[in-house]
């Protein structure tokens, strides 16, 4: 095999996959090993996107009373995440809090999370985990459900959440 083949095969390989090798890493003839190292090392524009989904949260009289009383509100927190391609942990996607007062609600999450990074980071769909809990500290005790879903599931079918009171 010539020196010119022995250069040029990895470009056209990295090229079919959509990407294209440092003019550097080709010019002085490093292995392909390298010269994807050298590209996952560089630094990639974000591609905002949204997945706006609709999330019906019930609460009970009695949570209706008690955060009246306490002058209280509920925070609900959405997490997006995704599976790593690699590794154990998931991939955190980004975080999104909205207060809304006391009584049963609709309310939409904007769902928003970098593409870019999906794309390169994330197996399968990105995920979604939702929670709600009392804003302020020496407020009653609230439990809530849990709503987790495929970020792509949770637009098409929205999500629930129902609040109890444990104790004032």
């Amino acid at each position: 095999m010539t020196r010119l083949s022995a250069l040029l095969i990895p470009a056209i390989l990295l090229a079919a996959c959509g990407h294209s090798p440092e003019p550097d890493a080709v010019s002085a003839g490093v292995s392909a090993p390298v010269a994807a190292v050298e590209t996952a090392k560089r630094v990639y524009e974000a591609r905002p996107a949204a997945l706006p989904f609709r999330l019906d949260i019930t609460v009970s009289s009695e949570v209706i009373r008690a955060l009246d009383a306490a002058g209280a509100t509920l925070t609900v927190g959405a997490d997006y995440y995704g599976e790593p391609r690699a590794g154990a942990a998931p991939v955190n996607l980004g975080h999104e809090d909205r207060e809304i007062s006391a009584g049963n609600k609709s309310i939409t999450l904007a769902g928003r999370f970098d593409a870019a990074q999906v794309a390169r980071e994330i197996s399968g769909d990105p995920r979604v985990k939702v929670s709600a809990a009392v804003s302020q500290e020496g407020g009653p005790v609230v439990y809530c459900t849990e709503f987790e879903a495929a970020l792509t599931l949770a637009v098409e079918t929205g999500g629930f959440i129902h609040c109890e009171l444990l104790s004032e």
